[in-house]
C-alpha cells in the first residue's frame, strides 16, 4: 500500500445497507474459510503480485491506480495504459479461476483518487465467479455513533498466498473528500503493507463491499531502527460510491425517498411504529426529533428474531399506519429494494399479512406542563405541551405559555380541541387524559371542572366524560431525582414479578405522619400504593404527598378537603378494591393499572354525594404505569429539559 501522510477529524460510520440487484448471487459468509470469489489478485507479467482488486458486476476488477502502474513497472502516471498493457487477475485459492489477463478501461483512470477499472480478457474460467455487492456509506456516515467492523484480505509480497485481519472502519480520514479512515484491531499481527491496495473491505454483518484500501500509514523508524506502534495500523479506504463508474450498483433511489420522507415527519408521529419495530429488545430511552433519525439508529440494531431488519419493521409500520397511499408505496418499495439475504422474503410476508390494527377503544390526550425556568414572576408562567394519540399515530400540537392560574382554561380548550378532531379520525374512541403537572398544580381539583355545552355553557364535570391519569413532573423529568426513578422502576418490576404489592394507608387525624418515620414506612418492601391521610392541599398533605413521591411509589391516592370522617370513609372505600387480612392489605397489579377507570366508574354511578359521604371528584390519583411511561420517554414526551434553558 502507498503510505498515506494524514487523516482527518474522526466520523463514526453507520450500519451498511446495500442496494443488490435481483439477479446477483448470494455473497459469500462474512467470515468464509477461503476468500471470496470477488477478491482477486493482480500480478504482473512475471507473476509477482502487485495488489488485489474487487471483481465488480460486467465483469471488471476494480483495483488502484497505482497497483496497475506497479504490475506494468510503469511509473505513476495521470495517464492510463494503452490497450496493449495488459495485467494479470487470478482468484487465490480457486483453482477453477487460474490467471487471466485483463486491460484497463480508460475511461475509469482516475489518477487523483488512485481507482481505476480493469476489463478481464478471453480467460479458461468455466463462467464468471459471482461479482461482489457493494454497500454505499457516505450518505448515512453522520447518523452513527460507533466505530464500524470490516475485513481486509491483502497479499504482501513476502506471503503472496494472503493475509486477513479484522478492522474497524473509524471515521473520514486522508487527504482527500469522502476517504475513510480504517484501523486495524490492535491486537491482530497484521498490518497494512505493500499488497493490500486495491483489496476489498468486507462488512462483517452482510458480507458486502463498501471500499478498497488505497494507502497506510508508514512512519518512519527512530534512531533505534524502531517504528511506532501505529505504524502500519491505520489505512484509507475509498468507499466504492465514490467511483463513477459504479454508481449505478451503489445508487440506493429506494432509500433516497424514504429519507426525504421521513425527514420532513416528527417522530412523534411514528412512535408506535418505532415501538414495534423494537418490542423484542430491552427498553431504552431515546430521542429523536425525526422519523429519519429513528431510522438511522434502527439501521445500527441487529435484526429481530425472524431475521427482519428493525429498520425494515419501522417503515412497513408506518407504511400500514395510514399516512396515505403515496408514503405506502414509498416505503414499501424500500423493503422490496433489499436482497432476500438482508431481508427474508417470507417474514416479510408474514409481517405484511398481518391485519391493519383495529382502531384503539381510547385515544389519550398527553399534556406536559413545564415550569419555565428562572420565572419568579406571579403568577408563575408554566410551559404547556401537548399531543394527541389516536392509536394510529401522535399529533403534536403547538406549545404555549400559560400563568399559574390559567391551567383550567387551557385544558378545556385543549379537550375540545381534541374532540373535535376524534370524530373523523377514530369513530366513538373515547378520550384519556394524561397530565403531567408539576408539583405545584397536583392538587388541583381536575375531576370538578366543567366542559363547555353549547347551549347552557357548561356540561359535565371532567371526572364523568373521561379516565385522568396524573403524573408528577419533577419525578419523571428534572435532575435529582433519579433515585426516585430507579425505585419507581424496581417497584414496579417488583408487582409485575410478583402478581401484587402492599398497600399502605397513612392514619387520618390530626398527628399526620410527614417526617422521616413516614419516608421509612414507605419504603418498606413490596409498597406500590400509597393512601395519604389528609388532603396533599394541606401543609401535612403535601408534605406526606412528597415523601410517597421520594419514595418512588407507583401509585398514590388522597381526598381532596380537610374533613377527617370523609377521609376515613374514602380509605374504607379504597380497600374494597384490595386484598386485606392479617393486618396486610394488597393489590394486585391488574387492579393498580385499572385505578383511574375504577374511579370514572366510582362517579359515574354514586350521582351526587350525601352530607355523610365523600365526594368521588374530590378523589385525585397519581399513577406511574411503567409501561405507559416508556411510551410517554421513547417518543420524547417525558425528557429531562436542559437546566437554565428557556423555551418560550
Amino acid at each position: 500500500m502507498e503510505p498515506a501522510e494524514s487523516q482527518s477529524s474522526q466520523m463514526t460510520v453507520p450500519r451498511p445497507r446495500t442496494t443488490e440487484e435481483s439477479d446477483r448471487a448470494t455473497v459469500a459468509s462474512p467470515f468464509p474459510a477461503l476468500p471470496p470469489t470477488w477478491q482477486v489478485r493482480i500480478t504482473g507479467p512475471d507473476g509477482t503480485v502487485a495488489g488485489g482488486g474487487v471483481l465488480v458486476p460486467g465483469s471488471r476488477v476494480l483495483t488502484c491506480v497505482h497497483v496497475v502502474d506497479q504490475a506494468l513497472g510503469r511509473g505513476h502516471g495521470s495517464h492510463p495504459p494503452g490497450p496493449e498493457d495488459v495485467v494479470y487477475v487470478d482468484v487465490p485459492h480457486h483453482v477453477q479461476y487460474p490467471h487471466t489477463s485483463a486491460r484497463v478501461i480508460d475511461t475509469s483512470w482516475n489518477s487523483e483518487r488512485d481507482t481505476t477499472l480493469l476489463r478481464l480478457g478471453d480467460h479458461p474460467w468455466q463462467g464468471v465467479p459471482a461479482p461482489a455487492r457493494l454497500s454505499s456509506r457516505t450518505s448515512e456516515i453522520l447518523a452513527s455513533r460507533h466505530p464500524y467492523p470490516v475485513r481486509v484480505q491483502g497479499y504482501p509480497r513476502s506471503t503472496p498466498d494472503g493475509l486477513s485481519a479484522t478492522a474497524r472502519v473509524v471515521g473520514l480520514g486522508g487527504d482527500l473528500p469522502q476517504r475513510a479512515q480504517v484501523d486495524i484491531d490492535p491486537r491482530q499481527p497484521v498490518r497494512f503493507e505493500p499488497g493490500f491496495s486495491g483489496c476489498g473491505v468486507l462488512d462483517t454483518s452482510d458480507g458486502s463491499v463498501i471500499g478498497i484500501l488505497t494507502s497506510a500509514l508508514q512512519d518512519a523508524p527512530d534512531n533505534a531502527g524502531r517504528l511506532s506502534d501505529r505504524h502500519g495500523r491505520i489505512g484509507l479506504m475509498e468507499p466504492v460510491e465514490m467511483v463513477e463508474a459504479l454508481r449505478e450498483h451503489t445508487a440506493d433511489p429506494e432509500l433516497e425517498e424514504v429519507r426525504g420522507l421521513l425527514s420532513d415527519m416528527l417522530f412523534e408521529a411514528a412512535w408506535e411504529p418505532y415501538g414495534a419495530a423494537t418490542r423484542h429488545r430491552a427498553t431504552e430511552r431515546v430521542r429523536f426529533h425525526s422519523a429519519w433519525e429513528a431510522f438511522a439508529y434502527l439501521r445500527d440494531l441487529t435484526p429481530r428474531p425472524d431475521g427482519l431488519p428493525c429498520e425494515v419493521v419501522f417503515v412497513e409500520e408506518i407504511a400500514r399506519s395510514g399516512k396515505g397511499a403515496a408514503a405506502s408505496r414509498v416505503l414499501r418499495s424500500y423493503s422490496d429494494s433489499r436482497h432476500p439475504s438482508e431481508v427474508p422474503r417470507q417474514a416479510l410476508a408474514r409481517l405484511r399479512a398481518d391485519s391493519v390494527p383495529e382502531r384503539p377503544e381510547t385515544a389519550v390526550l398527553i399534556v406536559s406542563v413545564e415550569p419555565v425556568p428562572g420565572d419568579s414572576d406571579y403568577p408563575r408562567g408554566y410551559l404547556v405541551s401537548h399531543w394527541l394519540r389516536d392509536g394510529y399515530g401522535t399529533d403534536k400540537g403547538t406549545p404555549f405559555r400559560m400563568s399559574e392560574n390559567g391551567l383550567r382554561e387551557a385544558l378545556l380548550r385543549l379537550i375540545d380541541e381534541a374532540e373535535a378532531r376524534l370524530p373523523a379520525r377514530a369513530g366513538d374512541t373515547e378520550l384519556r387524559l394524561e397530565l403531567v403537572l408539576p408539583f405545584a398544580l397536583l392538587t388541583e381539583p381536575v375531576a370538578q371542572w366543567r366542559l363547555s355545552a353549547p347551549l347552557t355553557g357548561e356540561g359535565e364535570r371532567l371526572g364523568a366524560s373521561y379516565e385522568i391519569v396524573l403524573h408528577a413532573y419533577e419525578r419523571v423529568n428534572d435532575p435529582g431525582w433519579e433515585r426516585a426513578r430507579r425505585k419507581l422502576q424496581r417497584s414496579w418490576r417488583e408487582l409485575v414479578d410478583n402478581g401484587e404489592g402492599r398497600v399502605h394507608l397513612i392514619e387520618p387525624g390530626p398527628a399526620a405522619e410527614t417526617g422521616a418515620r413516614l419516608s421509612d414506612q414507605l419504603n418498606g418492601p413490596g409498597i406500590v400504593l400509597c393512601v395519604l391521610g389528609v388532603a396533599a392541599e394541606s401543609a401535612d398533605g403535601g408534605r406526606q404527598l412528597a415523601v410517597a413521591l421520594q419514595a418512588g411509589l407507583p401509585a398514590i391516592a388522597w381526598l381532596r378537603g380537610e374533613d377527617e370522617r370523609r377521609t376515613r370513609g374514602f380509605h374504607d372505600r379504597m380497600t374494597e378494591i384490595v386484598h386485606g387480612g392479617g393486618g396486610d392489605t394488597t393489590i394486585c397489579a391488574q387492579d393498580l393499572v385499572s385505578l383511574p377507570r375504577q374511579l370514572r366508574e366510582w362517579r359515574t354511578q354514586s350521582g351526587q354525594p350525601t352530607n355523610e359521604e365523600h365526594d368521588p371528584y374530590d378523589i385525585i390519583i397519581l399513577l406511574d404505569n411503567m409501561d405507559q411511561m416508556r411510551e410517554l420517554q421513547q417518543i420524547g414526551i417525558l425528557a429531562s429539559p436542559k437546566p437554565g434553558s428557556r423555551r418560550d
